[in-house]
């Protein structure tokens, strides 16, 4: 199918970057870079691949998110201004720019009051400075990676970008597929699966093609812009924040069941506490140290496939024997939890929203397709390798986690089981203050945009420092809270794919796509796209009611 471009459907969207000439926004998005020089050692591939994955799992969690306020529909257009370095000043009731040579005192003074925030957030989450973002009818700040804004480093080569969106996509929800598949059976939890990957694959490279078609579109906050305008991204960016909080209780119960595995008898409240002792030091951790840890998620994953197949092979009889199988069924045992596994299943493609930014990080874009079929492939050798083992090891007897029913069978490699549960309960630990960086970062510049609190900032500094701090220990708390709440890790995952993963990762690109392309498609292909999303819609209500049943 032939793309129109955005100049040809009249669309475009217009950026404005605070502290950057205009003549270097006008290229910001072009994949015009060259492929990087050939390393010369093996440590410095190493690097390279490294710095590939850290780099697009920290974008991946920073740019969706946004905070919007209303501003002047009289602001001209910064990109019809004379190339000059510009800079955007938050004043009480719009966002002003002036001219950096004729109001540089000016500019200076009334930036005091941001600085200091400024100067906290990049040195806690790099992700700084703020782009503002123009709808044409206001100014929408975007929380944006610093990669944006200083010399980009190389792009990922295709093995890289194959192997980054497998990490990202490839995460705890792999844990709880083979209860999934225990919730349906085998016929209906195989056509789930097929199901679920079939629709993310597509939808994937519904995708790419709105990239393609608007070169200035970086996140799915910009595509959201482009079909529905300013609503849209605000929805988007809503959702992905709920989706994080989400992904921190998750992160949660999962550390409180790895520590429940490894210290049985331990009262939940006790736990729950020595998860929040555990975990909220990584909120003060920079998130560009924290990128890093990206890479246990893979690693977790294909540690705990190795234990299941290795522990399945090495045991002759039921239950956790890949050789003699467990009591399964073909059809749901129990036709009421069914539902639940839908969203159980569709979890695991929850990173399904990571591939906006895979695609603007890769070398050459057109082989945007061919990496999402491999990684897709490969995704999907994992999932249904640790899915069917797990299931057909331990049928009914299926845990939440198939981690818990690895440590109750003795006959196992205690020693070799306890190392995969080490390290899944590292991922949380890693993982949980990158997750929840963005929900920070949001709020804090919630509070810096109102007039009275900004000025009172600028006054006490020591008393600003002191708020932030206490703002994210609060927000911890309240994650915990609510992993102590809703302690199922089930019911958690079944949430995250229904409510989120078939909205973020089936409806919305669905919806996107038909928006900005429909008088390009034929009705066979429209009547096609609404029957997908009315399918997405209604599993995704089913499986967010049956979460809480």
């Amino acid at each position: 199918m032939d793309i129109p471009s955005s100049a040809e459907r009249g669309h475009s969207v217009r950026h404005c970057y605070t502290q950057l000439p205009v003549d270097t926004m006008t290229d910001r998005y072009q994949n015009t870079q060259a492929s990087p020089p050939p390393s010369s050692s093996f440590s410095e591939r190493v690097g390279s691949f490294v710095g590939s994955c850290s780099r697009t799992s920290l974008m991946y969690m920073a740019e969706n998110v946004s905070v919007s306020s209303p501003c002047s529909t009289q602001v001209n257009h910064p990109l019809n201004k004379p190339a000059k370095a510009l800079t955007t000043l938050l004043y009480p009731h719009d966002y002003k720019l002036y001219d950096a040579e004729e109001h540089g005192s000016s500019i200076e003074s009334s930036m005091k009051s941001l600085s200091r925030i400024d100067t906290s957030l990049n040195e806690q989450s790099h992700l700084l400075p703020i782009d503002q973002v123009y709808t044409g009818q206001s100014f929408v700040s975007t929380i944006a990676d610093t990669y944006q804004d200083t010399p980009r480093p190389p792009k990922s080569s295709f093995i890289q970008s194959v192997f980054n969106s497998i990490n990202i996509l490839v995460g705890v929800g792999i844990l709880a597929l083979p209860l999934g598949f225990k919730y349906a059976g085998w016929i209906l939890g195989s056509i789930t699966f097929c199901f679920c990957l079939g629709l993310t694959n597509y939808t994937a490279k519904l995708l790419g093609r709105c990239l393609h078609a608007y070169p200035d579109s970086q996140t799915y906050g910009d595509m959201a812009y482009n079909a529905f305008g300013n609503h849209g991204r605000i929805i988007v960016s809503g959702l992905f924040l709920t989706e994080l909080i989400t992904c921190s209780v998750a992160l949660v119960v999962l550390l409180g069941d790895g520590l429940d595995s490894l210290f049985p008898g331990t009262h939940p409240l006790l736990i729950r506490l020595a998860s929040f002792l555990i975990l909220t030091p990584m909120l003060f951790i920079p998130v560009r140290h924290l990128s890093y840890s990206s890479l246990l998620g893979i690693m977790s994953a294909v540690s705990i496939l190795a234990v299941i197949l290795v522990d399945g092979c090495t045991k002759q009889h039921t239950p956790g024997s890949l050789i003699e199988s467990a009591d399964t069924t073909w059809w749901p045992g129990d036709w009421m939890v069914f539902p639940r596994s839908t969203g159980l299943i569709m979890a695991g493609f929850c990173g399904h929203a990571c591939l906006a930014t895979i695609y603007r990080d890769m070398q050459h874009p057109k082989q945007y397709v061919k990496m999402v079929n491999w990684t897709y492939i490969i995704a999907a050798l994992i999932y249904l390798a640790v899915a069917v083992a797990g299931y057909r090891m331990f049928g009914s007897g299926t845990m939440q986690e198939i981690s818990q029913n690895l440590l109750l069978v003795p006959e196992y490699n205690q020693m070799l089981n306890r190392m995969a549960v080490y390290l899944i309960a590292l991922n949380p630990i890693a993982k949980y203050g990158l997750t929840l960086n963005p929900v920070n970062v949001s709020w804090e510049l919630a509070l810096v945009r109102q007039p009275s609190i900004q000025m009172w900032y600028s006054k006490r500094p020591l008393t600003g420092n002191i708020i932030r701090v206490a703002g994210k220990i609060l927000v911890s708390a309240l994650v915990i809270l609510l992993a102590y709440c809703i302690p199922d890790f089930d019911r958690i995952m079944s949430l995250l794919g229904a409510c989120f993963s078939f909205m973020i990762s089936g409806v919305f690109p669905i919806l996107c796509y038909v928006k900005l392309f429909r008088p390009a498609l034929s009705l066979a292909e429209k009547v096609m796209l609404y029957t997908l999303c009315c399918i997405c819609f209604a599993l995704a209500i089913i499986g967010t009611l049956w979460s809480f049943i």
